[in-house]
């Protein structure tokens, strides 16, 4: 089934909202707010599983508190979502309802089904994988959709369509993360005052080690398209014109550590003085 003109526009939002996020927060509880009102669903939730500990990271809607959404993650585990048990153990990126896997008398059973209702009054759930686990010790990390009725071939198709994007969205979250740990808070702190988002930020840092964009767009898990973007704003924000004017600019401002000189000691190496 085809997409209708607005499917696109939300998909066009996501991903414009996912890059352009500003440099302190995450951009799944919007995510999660856009999916839930354009699908007209009682509840998405955004959780990240492990072998024996479920932890949220994002939901709407975001009325609900945090220590419910806990509970509801955890006694998901324990009555066995079949959702959590097909995602962990298969490579399966296809967005899939509960009565997929289960069936129709399997689901309307189950422990899993009564946690649904008890917690968001939805008789129907539908998962949406964004990292799947690299074996059994692996990290899950995906999207769930509640609702009160089926879902449609309309919501389906979207959902399939949009996932994706939403892995897209995920693996360049946690690597621009871990990008702006290494960079400190201090960077994160300075690069707000100048207008960088925290996705225009790991670029930058990336940048200050002299890759390519290609590199560049492997390590944040982007096109390289999307990291000429980045890099032109970043050179029209700073007021700069090519890379080694803004890595020279940067490392004044703060938002970069200098580099070693060529051939000398690095940080905390024996030398430093």
């Amino acid at each position: 089934m085809g997409l209708e003109h607005r499917d696109y526009e939300v998909l066009l939002a996501i991903s414009v909202h996912a890059l352009e996020q500003d440099a302190a927060a995450s951009p799944w509880p919007t995510l999660t707010r856009t999916i839930r009102g354009h699908l007209g669903v009682e509840a998405v939730t955004l959780t990240e599983i492990a072998p024996h500990r479920s932890r949220p990271l994002a939901w709407a809607p975001g009325e609900v508190g945090d220590g419910r959404i806990r509970a509801l993650s955890r006694r998901s585990m324990r009555c066995g979502n079949p959702l959590i048990g097909h995602y962990r153990q298969a490579r399966d990126p296809v967005p899939r309802t509960a009565e997929d896997l289960t069936g129709s008398a399997g689901w309307r059973n189950s422990a899993a089904r009564s946690v649904a209702r008890e917690y968001f009054g939805a008789e129907h759930v539908l998962g949406v994988p964004c990292a799947l686990p690299a074996g059994h010790s692996g990290v899950l990390r995906g999207c769930v959709v509640y609702s009160r009725t089926r879902f449609s071939p309309a919501q389906r198709a979207f959902l399939h369509r949009a996932q994706p994007l939403l892995a897209a969205v995920d693996a360049h979250e946690r690597a621009t993360v871990r990008a702006l740990e290494r960079a400190g808070r201090d960077s994160t702190d300075r690069a707000r005052a100048y207008g960088l988002t925290r996705r225009e930020l790991a670029v930058l840092l990336l940048l200050g080690e002299a890759l390519p964009a290609k590199a560049i767009a492997t390590r944040l898990s982007i096109s390289v398209r999307t990291v000429q973007k980045h890099v032109q704003n970043i050179y029209r924000k700073l007021g700069t014109k090519d890379r080694m004017e803004t890595a020279l600019l940067a490392q004044s401002l703060g938002l970069l550590r200098p580099r070693p000189p060529l051939g000398g000691p690095g940080p905390g190496t024996p030398g430093d003085s």
